[in-house]
């Protein structure tokens, strides 16, 4: 059901909230800095237009890796987690696509474990996405520093 996947994509497509997360406290170069900070309100409503075509996302292959394995394990964490019993199965509530996490986790499942599986996820995208955005960020700084 729709309500599922409010607990792998959080943040849009890719996982991206932690992306967002990333760029605007985290990371060091300047314009990473700036699209972080742009695309992270948007982010959090499940909007990530702003960081798919800000930073960019799209056709960048050094992002390519972890924005399709956040929500691969996304998925399989959310699977294990209410297989095990210990997130409740989704409720079946219509929660809106642009309803923020935590809020979403708490009306899919109709606990609080659902939000907590939630900020497990946003934890695990980070880590996920932490490796590549580095390496991008450096790549910035450098390019910043040419310019200069």
């Amino acid at each position: 059901t729709y309500e599922v996947f409010q607990m792998c994509f959080i943040g849009g497509q890719g996982a991206t909230l932690a992306l967002c997360l990333f760029m605007t406290f985290l990371a060091k170069s300047k314009r990473v800095k700036t699209v972080g900070r742009a695309a992270l309100i948007p982010s959090i409503f499940n909007i990530n237009e702003p960081t798919m075509f800000g930073l960019p996302v799209v056709l960048n292959l050094s992002l390519i890796i972890p924005f399709i394995l956040a929500p691969m394990v996304n998925a399989i964490t959310t699977y294990i987690a209410m297989n095990l019993g210990l997130v409740p199965l989704c409720n079946g509530s219509v929660v809106p696509w642009t309803m923020p996490p935590i809020i979403s986790g708490f009306l899919a499942t109709g606990s609080i474990a659902g939000s907590i599986l939630q900020l497990i996820n946003i934890v695990l995208d980070i880590l996920i996405y932490l490796p590549f955005m580095a390496a991008l960020n450096k790549r910035q700084i450098v390019e910043e520093n040419e310019a200069k």
